[in-house]
């Protein structure tokens, strides 16, 4: 199996995302659910895996590895 290097930078984009997402799905006003529509959750991982590809295969600048010289 291939190792790939993976962006440093994608994965912690990613994650900040999904807490920041998840937070203001989760927001609504004391005593009450948020009412959100279904798909609005599934937009977590979705959001996720297109920033680590983005940042994989598109973007390819990794901010916390720095090159060999």
């Amino acid at each position: 199996m291939l190792k790939k290097d993976r962006n440093v930078t994608g994965i912690v984009l990613a994650v900040i995302y999904c807490f920041v997402l998840f937070a203001i799905l989760i927001d609504a006003p004391p005593g009450e659910a948020p009412s959100n529509p279904p798909w609005a959750y599934a937009m977590i991982p979705l959001g996720a895996v297109l920033i680590t590809l983005l940042f994989d295969y598109v973007i390819k600048f990794d901010f916390f590895k720095k090159k060999k010289e």
